[in-house]
């Protein structure tokens, strides 16, 4: 697509007409998810990522930039997307093997077991406190072992926010267990 179609098809999306936003849909999913695909192998990962971008990109369509190469700027924005999520999955990875090494490590102690009764009730209670949504998000992904992008589809929000949820909900139930 010439620049110029570029232009007038993003000025039309920021305007918030869904026929362009299918079109930009439709055009640059499958250049996208290539694109992703070569940053991680992780292709639910690639999946995600894109869809997120989508998602953003039509939540916030009234405050975009004004863009005119419009498939420069979706590369870039999901190559930063990716860039997070990884980092992110790399902390969670690295607080799992952490985790696994220390519980490897212990051996079981006879006081072991009510010590962990009374953790996990400890746990339960401050999951209780989070606010109704951050639960909510919390349970569905740690509980029911949704992923993020079933999740967002359940609440009907971006897989962003859900991304955010669980964050802030790890970081408020960790200053709980420090």
């Amino acid at each position: 697509m010439p620049q110029e179609g570029q232009h007038t098809l993003w000025s039309a999306i920021r305007k918030g007409d869904e026929t362009a936003f299918r079109q930009l849909f439709e055009e640059c999913w499958e250049p996208l998810f290539t694109y992703a695909s070569r940053i991680t192998i992780d292709h639910s990962l690639a999946q995600d990522s894109v869809q997120s971008l989508f998602i953003h990109i039509w939540e916030k369509r009234d405050s975009l930039p004004d863009v005119t190469a419009i498939l420069p700027y979706l590369r870039s924005a999901l190559k930063n997307r990716l860039l997070n999520a990884l980092r992110d999955e790399h902390v969670y990875q690295k607080h799992v093997d952490l985790f696994t090494q220390v519980v490897d490590t212990n051996s079981p102690s006879s006081a072991e077991p009510l010590h962990l009764k009374e953790t996990e009730q400890q746990l339960l209670q401050s999951i209780n406190r989070l606010p109704g949504k951050m639960k909510d998000v919390f349970y569905l992904h740690r509980i029911e072992d949704l992923s993020v992008a079933e999740i967002a589809c359940k609440l009907g929000t971006s897989p962003q926010t859900i991304r955010n949820q669980i964050s802030t909900a790890i970081q408020r139930l960790k200053t709980t267990f420090v």
